[in-house]
């Protein structure tokens, strides 16, 4: 039996998410890894490995806008909610979806300085780690931006739709 789009789009949601936590889980396991790896080299042999820091150092910056491309997805970003304890349910998914469509555009620009800086980088031909060029090494920033720049505005979408409605549907987060 063929399945409906709307169960096909779910399946792939969850295999995103999947592959998204996985990403997390291995990263986190291989900044902790070389961190120890690091730290045991420089005590107890009076080593260490030189291109330990600015690996570790890009880890991090991966390993948080992974992180918050997560939890865009997962709603379960930084958030002040005001509006659910002060409005009734139609006027909190307006709200939620003028929220949501500031930080889409917010996003949005912070991909297009991401874009910009990589473009720098690769103009000014800047040594990232391990013989990668930083430009590459930095392209999760925009990658990661304009995907929840997608996201909220999808968020702000499906909020003003339900708004259309009368009081019905989904609560505004």
């Amino acid at each position: 039996m063929p399945r409906s789009p709307r169960t096909l789009f779910a399946a792939a949601a969850r295999a995103w998410n999947a592959i998204e936590q996985s990403a997390l889980a291995l990263l986190v396991m291989g900044i902790v890894v070389l961190a120890a790896a690091q730290i045991i080299l420089r005590n107890f042999f009076k080593t260490g490995l030189p291109w330990s820091e600015p690996v570790l150092g890009l880890s991090l910056l991966w390993l948080t806008l992974l992180g918050a491309l997560a939890a865009t997805g997962a709603g379960r970003h930084i958030s002040i909610d005001l509006a659910s304890h002060l409005f009734p349910p139609r006027a909190r998914r307006a709200a939620a979806a003028l929220v949501n469509l500031f930080a889409a555009v917010v996003c949005g620009f912070l991909a297009h300085a991401a874009i910009r800086f990589c473009a720098f980088q690769r103009e000014m031909a800047t040594p990232g780690a391990l013989g990668v060029p930083a430009w590459k090494l930095y392209l999760v920033a925009p990658v990661c931006f304009a995907l929840m720049a997608l996201r909220f505005a999808a968020r702000a979408a499906r909020d003003a739709a339900g708004g259309m409605g009368r009081g019905k549907g989904r609560e505004a987060r």
